[in-house]
């Protein structure tokens, strides 16, 4: 049975962290880039935020007997498929566990500018994920 309590928590911490982005939106790249600390605040806010749902999606897909996923990726994959994630959105949510792996493993390669844009333009991409795990298992 999936852990009400846990998906709840998981989605307050994705809400929170994606209320702390909304600063950055109404800043220009000059004033982003200009600052290390926006840069290291936005990048650390968009890797939890992904990860808070990537968690949720594994606790599902555990519960529910879906699979055992080895990759990030996959975790989004199994999702997908059983209607956890916005199918149309399949692509996006794997790009993100992409990004959440570059910015663990690879932080030296990362861009502010890749940042800034992410912050500004994307980081709503999962608010049709928030909205399918409240209407599937909170009902509210």
């Amino acid at each position: 049975m999936v852990d009400q309590e846990k998906i709840r928590q998981k989605l307050h911490f994705i809400r929170q962290q994606l209320k702390e982005l909304d600063r950055f939106k109404a800043m220009d790249e000059g004033e982003f880039t200009e600052e290390p600390l926006y840069e290291a605040a936005a990048t650390r806010m968009l890797q939890i935020s992904i990860e808070a749902m990537l968690d949720l999606c594994s606790h599902v897909i555990a519960r529910k007997g879906w699979g055992l996923p080895k990759t990030y990726v996959e975790i989004v994959e199994i999702a997908a498929r059983h209607g956890l994630i916005p199918k149309d959105l399949e692509a996006t949510y794997k790009d993100m566990a992409r990004f959440r792996n570059r910015v663990v493993h690879l932080y030296h390669d990362i861009d502010p500018k890749e940042i800034y844009r992410i912050a500004k333009l994307h980081s709503d991409n999962l608010q049709p994920f928030i909205a399918l795990v409240i209407d599937r298992y909170l009902g509210e």
